[in-house]
C-alpha cells in the first residue's frame, strides 16, 4: 500500500492556508502603517524641537531644514520639504498651530503615497502633555488615524 495524500487533502489545506491569509492581511497592512506612523510622529517631534531651538537662539523661524541641528533622511524638495520614504516632511507648514514661544508653523508629515494623511503636532494640551494630532483626507486615511488615537477634524494649514 502507497502513503501520502490525496489531492483532495492537499487541496483543502492549501484552501485553510489561503483563508487564514486572506484574514491576517488586512491586520498586517494595518500594523505596518502604523509602524511607518510613528516613524513620522517621532521625526516630526524632533524637527519641532529643533526648530524651536533654532528660533529661541536666532529669534527668527528657520528658513530651511538645513539650518537645523537634525538631518532628515530623505531628498530635499525645496529648502522647506524633503521627501523621506513614507512621508514629505514640510517646515514652517503647520500655520494653525505654531511651534510655542514663536510665530514659526510646525512641521507637517504628509504621508506620500496611498491614502493621505497628515500628522503634526497642534500643541494643545491633553492631560498636561503635548499630544499630536493626524488627518486624513478620506476614511482609509482617518482610520488610520484613529488607529493611532490622533484622530481630529482639525487642519494643520
Amino acid at each position: 500500500m502507497k502513503k501520502g495524500f490525496t489531492l483532495v487533502e492537499l487541496l483543502v489545506v492549501v484552501l485553510i492556508l489561503g483563508i487564514l491569509a486572506a484574514v491576517a492581511m488586512p491586520n498586517y497592512a494595518r500594523s505596518i502603517e502604523k509602524s511607518r506612523a510613528t516613524e513620522a510622529m517621532n521625526m516630526v517631534k524632533a524637527l519641532n524641537d529643533a526648530a524651536y531651538a533654532y528660533a529661541a537662539e536666532r529669534n527668527a523661524c528657520p528658513p530651511s531644514f538645513s539650518k537645523l541641528l537634525i538631518e532628515v533622511p530623505g531628498t530635499k524638495i525645496s529648502d522647506t520639504q524633503v521627501a523621506g520614504k513614507y512621508f514629505v516632511y514640510k517646515l514652517n507648514a503647520a500655520t494653525n498651530a505654531p511651534i510655542p514661544g514663536t510665530v514659526c508653523g510646525g512641521v507637517v508629515a504628509e504621508r506620500n503615497s496611498g491614502d493621505v494623511y497628515r500628522i503634526w503636532n497642534p500643541y494643545s494640551t491633553t492631560g498636561g502633555k503635548r499630544t499630536l494630532a493626524c488627518e486624513g483626507d478620506n476614511v482609509a486615511a482617518q482610520n488610520i488615524c484613529k488607529s493611532m488615537a490622533l484622530d481630529t477634524t482639525e487642519s494643520p494649514y
